[in-house]
């Protein structure tokens, strides 16, 4: 027990044990000995109240001293008791209240009897259901904050998972757009070099340029996983963008873009990676082939297409890629509420189709 709850429990006691001391209710010895037993019966309240009521209702009847009564019935309110056994309580207390009233010289008195009986003792079980319900409110908000607590901690970790996957998309279609361009070009330069010691030098960079390559991947795939803290983005391409994208293309692009202004930043960002991973994959695996590109609005969905032809120049051997150029486009395109779809040709090229909604959701 706590102390204030065992200094409360000494103050009731005392007052409880006033009455009979003082003689405000007893006039002989046995009341003052049934005041005494009803307001040491107040210290089991908390552990046994209707036993605490039990022996503070003898003193009731016969001093008429209700103040240990009232405080245990107050007691077995606020405590889990059935309601069967809450409503006798009630009933005997309000009885014993009522003919504690010892001169009933008229039907006054019976009715002021009445009255006071069931005042008292509803007050007391009113402000007893009162403190356990708030009692119960506040393990009820304990909880609710605890849920709260869990809940924000859960949203923080999914956000950090989708922020993650977010920079592991990003890093793919950045760095390892850069680093497999430096593959495939020093892989043709140590096909075509005719001084050995150029070759040995070109092969030397693109065994690095691929492992490199290869540890990003790792790395990306360690990004894709949970952690404490969210990285930073540094500011990201739009649709102006394309044309610089372009107009660096060694390709022999045919492109036709026609797309409405202010699409949101998201939509903008997909439709430049998804250009861009189709440019590299056409650079890695078709040297030479021709490229048509259009990006238009059909039927309200934005609608990307990349065809590519089959390769019309010797393929340099580069390490297979891991795939996850072509998943960062297709999860990209879910978000958004669109889809992403790339495959092989009947006759050799590839081809690479991305819907979005103009409005994504």
């Amino acid at each position: 027990m706590r102390r204030r709850d065992a200094l409360l429990d000494g103050g009731l006691v005392a007052v409880a044990a006033i009455d009979g001391v003082v003689g405000l209710y007893t006039t002989d010895a046995r009341g003052l000995a049934l005041t005494l037993v009803a307001a040491g019966g107040l210290l089991l309240r908390r552990r046994f109240p209707l036993l605490s009521l039990a022996l503070s209702l003898p003193a009731l009847v016969v001093t008429g001293g209700p103040i240990a009564a009232v405080i245990a019935l107050y007691t077995v309110a606020s405590a889990a008791t059935p309601l069967a056994l809450l409503v006798a309580a009630t009933a005997v207390t309000a009885v014993g209240l009522g003919v504690s009233w010892h001169s009933f010289a008229s039907v006054n008195d019976h009715v002021l009897a009445v009255v006071y009986a069931s005042m008292t003792s509803g007050g007391a079980v009113a402000l007893g259901r009162l403190r356990r319900k708030q009692g119960e409110l506040s393990v009820s908000l304990a909880e609710l904050q605890r849920a709260r607590t869990e809940e924000n901690r859960r949203i923080a970790r999914e956000a950090v998972a989708e922020e993650r996957a977010h920079l592991a998309r990003e890093m793919h279609d950045v760095v390892s757009h850069q680093v497999s361009l430096i593959t495939v070009q020093a892989g043709a330069l140590t096909v075509r070099a005719a001084d050995p010691g150029v070759a040995a030098s070109a092969e030397a960079i693109r065994t690095l340029a691929a492992t490199t390559l290869a540890e990003l991947r790792q790395m990306l795939l360690v990004l894709r996983t949970d952690g404490p803290e969210p990285a930073p983005l540094g500011p990201q391409p739009t649709l102006q963008h394309l044309d610089e994208l372009l107009g660096s293309s060694d390709l022999d692009v045919t492109a036709r873009i026609d797309l409405p202004e202010g699409l949101p930043p998201a939509t903008q960002r997909a439709v430049y990676r998804t250009i861009q991973e189709g440019l590299t994959n056409v650079r890695k695996h078709a040297p030479g082939a021709r490229v048509e590109l259009s990006a238009t609005v059909e039927a309200g969905d934005l609608h990307v297409v990349l065809i590519s032809t089959a390769s019309s120049q010797p393929v340099a051997e580069t390490r297979p890629g891991a795939g996850l150029g072509h998943l960062g486009l297709t999860e990209r395109a879910h978000l958004l509420g669109g889809s992403f779809r790339a495959g092989a040709d009947a006759d050799g090229g590839y081809r690479i189709d991305l819907r979005l909604p103009l409005d994504p959701r």
